[in-house]
């Protein structure tokens, strides 16, 4: 401790980031403040502190500090902080492994647009999200596809591709358009994923003149269709102010250890899009603490920011605006019930949405973590009644060496989990797709075990069935679903902390 109040009687009056540590080194809690003296000084004068920020002084033991020049950056830095430590202190936003983005790739000779679930900042391409909804990603795509006739090669060649067939692609993949004319396409494709209604239509209805002008009538008819289509499709989202607004709006709800967000998106006075946002609380924290984290958290990687995010902290006192809050609240309770409220009903979904024989009380999913092969983990762990049984979690070291090979370390895994004489599950899940899913089956089948088993694979959020050819793919908004996902999610948290466990480990071994 004579370090930490050495440091604490020199912290510059400074705006900057600060990062509190255990006597093991581990970052447990990540902050901001205007000024680091003030601020960090704070935490250690007061008394009769809540039980969370006592808790979080008593286990610090050291402390970092990083100064900053402007707010932007304390934004971004604190981020990037939480993303790479993920403090036990600190309200988290939901793992964003789970989150996708629409990547516009612009280093293909012909532009791509996609879903990805990690953005690399570097140029050319650009990324739009995150969104929470896989459904909402594929109709976006879909539609933007549809729309702005897009090609699906990634080179000219001398094949055209699938959408040629159908008349949906200009010829761009044989040569029929230059590859820089299309590349002017993807302007709109960039304005309709920032939801830039009036500027899209400016664009087209200007080369829908040119066009008319050069006698191309072909493609001014073409064009005029996709205004059409895209007036049709905005006549139907719900028209919040005549004004054209840039504003998000944040309703809250928590209780015991979890929150929701609920997040309206409105562009041009219309209510585009609405986000659920799962967040990770110790107990205690106040709305103004959650939902500043969850800003600190989600705006420094949202492609569209608004001018301006509205919540409890900053609503009017009545108005329209107020309504908005008090409904994006009300989804958020909602929410909120449908997915950590009443296991009992969610637990008769699940056992009637994957065809159970029994009520799956006792869940295991298994994950495994590594990079590249290097200190390879496997983790377990337990829902009981649709809760955590943390009690019941394992880890597991990898002894295979054939590794990086997921299949094989998680074969491994599961022979020894089945060999001992913890309780047997009503069901497991397994993340990943169908060859990690039969290892599974084939595992139980050997240890004579009647214990159904299902994949999770995260790129499309599929569910792999022992019994069916075919992947179950359940809505978005699906509880079932939610349930699979949160044990994936526990799985995948329980591993990665095992593996950096490790990790350091190895290091600090290291002659």
């Amino acid at each position: 401790m004579a370090n930490l109040s050495s440091k604490l009687k020199s912290l510059p009056p400074k705006p900057g980031i600060y990062l509190f540590k255990s006597a093991a080194g581990e970052v447990v809690y990540v902050g901001k403040a205007k000024n680091l003296k003030k601020r960090i000084s704070s935490y250690f004068q007061k008394r009769g502190l809540d039980p969370k920020t006592a808790a979080l002084v008593e286990e610090t033991a050291d402390l970092e500090y990083v100064i900053v020049s402007s707010e932007l950056e304390a934004l971004m830095l604190e981020n990037n902080f939480i993303k790479k430590h993920w403090p036990r202190f600190n309200v988290l936003l939901k793992d964003d492994k789970n989150f996708q983005f629409i990547k516009v790739d612009y280093e293909s000779e012909i532009p791509q647009v996609y879903a990805v679930r990690r953005i690399d900042r570097r140029e050319p391409n650009k990324y739009f999200g995150p969104y929470t909804s896989g459904l909402s990603v594929r109709n976006t795509l879909k539609l933007a596809k549809r729309l702005f006739h897009l090609c699906a090669n990634k080179k000219v060649g001398a094949r055209p591709c699938f959408q040629y067939h159908l008349g949906r692609c200009p010829g761009v993949c044989i040569g029929l358009v230059s590859a820089g004319s299309y590349k002017k396409t993807f302007r709109l494709v960039e304005q309709f994923l920032k939801n830039r209604q009036s500027e899209i239509v400016r664009m087209l209805r200007a080369e829908m003149q040119a066009a008319a002008g050069a006698r191309r009538f072909e493609k001014a008819a073409s064009i005029r269709d996709s205004i059409s289509g895209l007036q049709r499709i905005w006549e139907k989202q719900k028209i919040v102010s005549p004004q054209k607004l840039s504003e998000d709006y944040l309703g809250l709800y928590q209780n015991d250890n979890a929150a929701v967000v609920k997040l309206f998106q409105v562009r041009e006075g219309r209510l585009v899009g609405a986000e659920n946002f799962e967040l990770k609380t110790l107990g205690g924290e106040t709305a103004a603490e959650v939902l500043r984290s969850f800003i600190a958290q989600y705006y420094p990687e949202a492609s569209d920011k608004p001018k301006k995010v509205i919540s409890r902290l900053n609503a009017p006192s009545r108005g329209k605006k107020l309504g908005l809050i008090k409904l994006t609240e009300e989804n958020a309770r909602d929410y909120y019930e449908k997915n950590f409220r009443a296991p009992h009903h969610l637990l008769l979904s699940l056992k009637a949405a994957l065809g159970l024989p029994v009520i799956p009380k006792r869940i295991e999913a298994y994950d495994i973590s590594n990079i590249q092969g290097t200190n390879p983990v496997g983790s377990m762990v337990v829902f009981e009644e649709a809760v955590p049984k943390k009690s019941d979690y394992r880890k597991f070291k990898i002894n295979i060496k054939n590794t990086p090979n997921d299949v094989a370390m998680m074969k491994e895994m599961l022979e020894r989990r089945f060999k001992t004489d913890w309780p047997l599950p009503d069901i497991i899940v397994i993340d990943g797709g169908r060859g990690q899913l039969n290892v599974a089956i084939k595992i139980l089948k050997n240890y004579r075990l009647n214990v159904p088993a299902v994949g999770l694979a995260k790129r499309l959020e599929e569910i792999y069935l022992q019994s069916q050819p075919k992947p179950l793919a359940l809505g978005s908004d699906s509880p079932v679903l939610h349930l699979l996902q949160r044990l994936r999610d526990e799985a995948h948290r329980f591993a990665i902390n095992f593996y950096r466990s490790r990790h350091r480990k190895s290091m600090f071994s290291q002659p």
